[in-house]
């Protein structure tokens, strides 16, 4: 188990009896809420670097037009759009929106490196998002995720409602749904406490009155059928170098005859396990940086003669 799944869990197997079945709430002895602060959140919102698609004002019943946090700036002459001002977002969020940054993995380098870790233990993609809800308020409708959810509470509470899991038969959509059906779990999730919500299961979370309530969503991805036909189609149609254009019929059924054996070798090698294990590790990881490339401080720093 990496570090990342244990300050998830707390266990040293937790996961076999609850993945894809059950919601469950866990209490770790040294849960991530550290990663990404309130105090972090103002100074991302105070650089003025943050542009959308990162950040978004969420209600029930939908997203806030952009042109009402996002002032347009002028770029030598030029009007740029898209960066959110810090005042108008915090206004928002005081009139009860919720502020939601999405994949914060790509621009928080302690957020990066978590989802990095926690992708190596489940071998899957995982991405993170944080909320930011105002006391009462419910920020987004009943919705089904595509993807695993774990909910780190890090300040103020929230009660969650999870439902019934998606229809058996694979044949649903993520986002809002009008059938949540049985109530399955209700809890409030106090700081500390790490929510796991299953692919698909409907669900939604009110913000206890009293205080804001902040949280980490760490969702991760998993294969759909498209990833599963998108690379079979790859792994089928590469192959050896032919010629674009075959001159002669003899050619152009050689032609034929060697994707033929490419198409029957690729697929005598493959089972179903196989071509999963590919798509899940072919899938985008988390933006960690390189660690052999040096920082600009490093660069800053003198080098001695290389002897």
């Amino acid at each position: 188990m990496t570090d990342a799944l244990h300050r998830l869990t707390g266990d040293d197997d937790p996961l076999d009896a609850v993945w894809r079945k059950e919601p469950h709430v866990f209490r770790p002895v040294d849960p991530p809420t550290g990663l990404l602060t309130l105090t972090d959140l103002d100074a991302v919102l105070d650089s003025r670097l943050l542009r959308l698609p990162y950040l978004e004002l969420v209600t029930t019943e939908g997203t806030v037009d952009p042109s009402r946090f996002c002032p347009p700036r002028t770029v030598q002459g030029r009007p740029v759009h898209g960066y959110p001002d810090a005042a108008a977002v915090r206004s928002l969020v005081a009139d009860r929106h919720t502020l939601l940054l999405r994949n914060v993995d790509h621009w928080h380098a302690p957020v990066t490196a978590f989802c990095a870790d926690l992708a190596t233990a489940l071998r899957r993609k995982v991405e993170a998002f944080f909320f930011v809800t105002p006391p009462g308020t419910q920020g987004r409708p009943v919705h089904r995720d595509d993807a695993d959810v774990f909910a780190v509470q890090i300040t103020g509470a929230k009660d969650w409602y999870i439902h019934d899991g998606p229809p058996a038969d694979g044949h649903w959509t993520p986002d809002r749904t009008d059938s949540p059906g049985p109530l399955r779990l209700s809890t409030r999730l106090e700081p500390g406490q790490v929510l796991y919500v299953p692919r698909g299961f409907a669900h939604r979370a009110v913000a206890v009155e009293g205080t804001v309530s902040t949280h980490l969503s760490l969702t991760v991805r998993e294969a759909s059928t498209a990833h599963l036909r998108t690379l079979l189609s790859t792994l089928l149609t590469q192959g050896p170098a032919l010629p674009p254009r075959p001159g002669t019929d003899a050619d152009l059924t050689d032609a034929a005859g060697q994707l033929l054996d490419h198409a029957r070798k690729t697929l005598a090698e493959l089972d179903g396990t196989a071509l999963l294990d590919v798509v899940r590790t072919s899938m985008p990881a988390a933006h960690a940086q390189a660690a052999t490339v040096p920082t600009f401080r490093e660069l800053e720093t003198p080098r001695g003669p290389d002897l």
